[in-house]
């Protein structure tokens, strides 16, 4: 890949090399020849016109993703941050979610890449590897500002590889369960919360209230459903309460065809093909069982649905709880993203203040105590009386806090993408029949697994 100077010499010279039919000097007058020559540096951007309001500044650029409210709350924190920070101007560089990871990904390599850069957790072990960003543990510890205590232990943990620090936590939080109020007084059921503090929020329960609120027409038609199986990751919820697991603590290993993965597999195979209270493949194809649309009566998410759910919902309550519990326990998973520098900035000092100042107490006061949108990485902001009294749906909010608080990072490596598409593709064999071997077909795709983590990883 070129970098913008190297493509610049080459467009330049390929426009030289174009055969002029008609010499500037015989055919365009003086006036009009400098002006042509000037629209074409303008063009080129060469131009020493025009005064660089900045240019007293360290100017700092900072990449990321996200929904419209969810860009405005950055722009107004970059705003924020340079009203706090005269010596310094940081520029806000949008890109579609759609195209996010592959710009990325090539800028890092082009070395054209933002100072500051939002990174999915899901991409972060892997592009360490790679040795694209800065490594901010010195300047961690030699801010006296900064205490890991601070923050909750899931989020450190998530940042920090061999003990080096590469990021920091952003857009954090864990999965629970969002349910329909109205359809479980419907069915004169006890409210999911309310179980769930007395330790009775158990998968069994769960089962039996998505089997009671799932109703069929005269014709044996669904119109509603009691709930939406969990994929993957989310099935890991489940997986992790039966005792079984993705992975061996070592990560060297595939847990796939553990006898208590299978039969956490099963459990949630038997929802919509035994028990019919979920949508199977088929059913759930055009989806016209969405939670917003109130035809179906529980499903597991991130806060980050929180904004769309108040947005969207009109005609029936709706609220949150922690995840059931199983055999071993009732454990959720959490994911972050991680804010990066760019391991080849010219300002790595200025970049480090810019993500202090994103991870601070007042900005994850307004960026997600003012959207509701994400959980709080500091402890500071997540147990404060501003973030847990809302007069607005989800009104548990406490949920989330324990949500996190017994959550457990999701095992992602730098083999993540690789091990993903071959447990996709075991589930969608699973979950696409009414009568699959699950045993056979995870015990196959572990061997896979296991093959693929013996082999040199590919770049």
């Amino acid at each position: 890949m070129q970098s913008s100077a190297t493509h610049l010499r080459w467009e330049l010279s390929a426009h030289r090399s174009f055969p002029r039919r008609t010499p500037f000097s015989s055919k365009i007058p003086s006036v009009r020849r400098a002006t042509a020559v000037s629209l074409l540096l303008l063009a080129f951007g060469l131009t020493g016109c025009g005064k660089d309001e900045f240019a007293d500044k360290t100017k700092l650029r900072y990449m990321a993703w996200g929904n419209p409210e969810q860009l405005a709350l950055e722009q107004e924190m970059c705003e924020d941050f340079n009203r706090q920070n005269p010596d310094i101007h940081v520029s806000f560089v949008r890109v579609p979610a759609s195209a996010y990871k592959n710009k990325m990904v090539v800028m890092f390599a082009s070395r054209t890449s933002a100072d500051v850069v939002r990174v999915d957790h899901y991409n972060f072990p892997q592009l360490v590897k790679k040795d694209y960003f800065y490594d901010m543990t010195s300047l961690a510890e030699k801010d006296p500002t900064f205490k890991s205590s601070d923050f909750f232990p899931q989020c450190i943990e998530e940042e920090t590889v061999n003990g080096r620090m590469y990021g920091m936590n952003v857009l954090f939080g864990g999965i629970l369960v969002y349910y329909n109020k109205t359809m479980l007084k419907d069915a004169g059921l006890e409210d999911p919360y309310e179980l769930s503090q007395k330790g009775q929020w158990t998968w069994d329960r769960y089962r039996e209230y998505a089997i009671k609120m799932t109703k069929f027409g005269p014709n044996g038609k669904p119109l509603k459903f009691g709930t939406q199986s969990p994929g993957m990751p989310v099935n890991l919820i489940p997986i992790w309460a039966f005792g079984g697991d993705l992975m061996t603590p070592d990560f060297k290993h595939s847990r796939l065809g553990d006898p208590n993965t299978i039969r956490a597999i099963q459990f949630l195979h038997d929802l919509p093909w035994k028990d019919h209270c979920s949508p199977n493949p088929a059913e759930a194809a055009n989806g016209a069982f969405t939670f917003e649309s109130g035809k179906l009566g529980m499903s597991f998410d991130f806060m980050g649905v929180s904004p769309t759910y108040r947005k969207k919902v009109k005609d029936f309550e709706w609220d949150v709880c922690p995840v059931p519990s199983g055999p071993h326990g009732g454990v959720s998973l959490v994911k972050g993203n991680q804010l990066v520098i760019y391991r080849e900035t010219e300002h790595p000092q200025e970049a480090w203040r810019f993500v202090r100042f994103m991870t601070s107490v007042g900005t994850e006061q307004k960026l997600y105590g003012r959207l509701l949108r994400c959980f709080p990485t500091r402890r500071a902001v997540a147990y404060s009386k501003e973030y847990l009294h809302t007069d607005q749906a989800p009104h548990h909010m406490d949920s989330f806090v324990s949500t996190v608080e017994h959550g457990r990072p999701l095992p992602i490596t730098s083999r993540w993408d690789e091990q993903l598409t071959l447990v996709t593709s075991a589930m969608e064999e699973i979950n696409h029949v009414p009568d699959p071997d699950i045993p056979a077909i995870l015990k196959r795709t572990q061997s896979k697994i296991d093959k693929m983590l013996g082999e040199e990883e590919g770049w």
